[in-house]
């Protein structure tokens, strides 16, 4: 207690250790598609219902049902836990939640969440499938072209069927 190299005999105090700052030694994901704090979302409620198509360059969030294609090139959609989609979708982010039934071509990444359902082929730079989310169809892990205007089409998958070769044209899910 008394240490001996105190003036006075004045008592140690006891040392307390500083806390120890550490930098995260893992490096921070890379920042993606989000809607910027300025962008509208555009919001499709649970009792709206939509039949045909959904095109534009702002960011959905759907709550509601949508019965028809949907092409957001530039934007995302968000499928919400209420949501039913059935159509084809093409977008630079796809989010799942709810229900989507139809080929998704995003240019950035797909993710499925816990309790979110896709059926369809995707074709995607990234796909996320959370464990208690269910998928049915094919993957196609290809970076989408930025500049070639894209579309999904089923034909195509008809031709690779009768012969034709990957390499003479675009695989099955989509086409560039």
């Amino acid at each position: 207690m008394w240490s001996p190299s105190r003036p006075n005999g004045s008592p140690s105090q006891p040392s307390v250790p500083e806390p120890k700052t550490s930098s995260p030694s893992v490096n921070p994901a890379p920042v993606v598609s989000r809607p910027r704090s300025d962008e509208r979302i555009t919001y499709i409620g649970k009792t709206l219902v939509i039949k045909g198509e959904v095109s534009g360059s702002e960011p959905i969030h759907i709550e509601g049902k949508i019965e028809g294609p949907i092409s957001l090139r530039d934007s995302h959609i968000n499928v919400g836990r209420d949501a039913v989609v059935s159509s084809d979708v093409q977008a630079g982010e796809v989010i799942v939640r709810g229900t989507l039934d139809g080929n998704v071509t995003a240019r950035d990444r797909v993710e499925v969440h816990s309790g979110g359902s896709l059926t369809g082929n995707v074709c995607a730079g990234r796909i996320s499938i959370e464990y208690g989310a269910f998928f049915h169809g094919k993957v196609d892990m290809r970076q989408p072209d930025p500049k070639a205007q894209f579309s999904i089409d089923e034909s195509d998958a008809k031709k690779k069927s009768q012969g034709v070769t990957a390499h003479e044209e675009a695989p099955a899910l989509a086409t560039y």
